[in-house]
């Protein structure tokens, strides 16, 4: 997911803990996402012994950076690089995955294989609109929240569909009134 939100390779990846889980040994964390992030970009198979490599090979510098205190979680696991950054928390008794923000924006919802972020202006219409066009395509929201972003007159919608949206959609949505920007993650 934070491949495709990224774009390209980015000179530094910062895997970030806070919380409780920041008071533990959390090298196999920095492994997971080594191993998730050169899994999504290389052909060849990626271990969690050769993503370190695959890092310096590839030239990026991998920070672990912890900190014992998370402001609105009891755990928040951060990924940043390049431009984007993007952070997830368990929730609740049964530990559900829950993305809570991208690129700085709050959201709150379980991440899924075929996900959109959608930037629009923020006025009415809007989210009707993308329904529609999502709608007219066959294709179901099962998790979707909507962020404002402050001072800017805009908002950022954190889509997860039940099923990866056509090609011809995503295009009817970039040219439809009040969209700025779409992402496929």
């Amino acid at each position: 997911m934070f491949v495709s939100l990224n774009g390209s390779l980015p000179k530094t990846l910062e895997v970030c803990t806070e919380g409780e889980i920041a008071g533990y040994d959390t090298r196999i964390l920095e492994l997971a996402v080594l191993k998730g992030f050169f899994g999504a970009i290389s052909d060849e198979p990626v271990t969690y012994v050769n993503a370190p490599q695959l890092a310096k090979e590839h030239g990026v510098e991998v920070r672990d950076v912890n900190c014992a205190t998370a402001a609105d979680y009891v755990n928040l696991l951060t990924l940043r690089g390049g431009e984007h950054s993007i952070s997830g928390t368990l929730s609740g008794p049964r530990n559900d995955q829950r993305i809570v923000n991208i690129d700085n924006i709050p959201f709150d919802v379980p991440p899924a294989d075929h996900m959109v972020v959608i930037t629009n202006d923020d006025r009415p219409g809007v989210i009707g609109t993308v329904g529609t066009l999502l709608g007219s395509a066959e294709v179901n929201i099962a998790d979707m929240d909507v962020s404002r972003v402050e001072g800017s007159g805009t908002a950022v919608m954190l889509i997860a569909p039940t099923a990866v949206v056509p090609e011809a959609t995503l295009a009817a949505l970039r040219a439809a009134p009040g969209i700025i920007d779409i992402k496929t993650l």
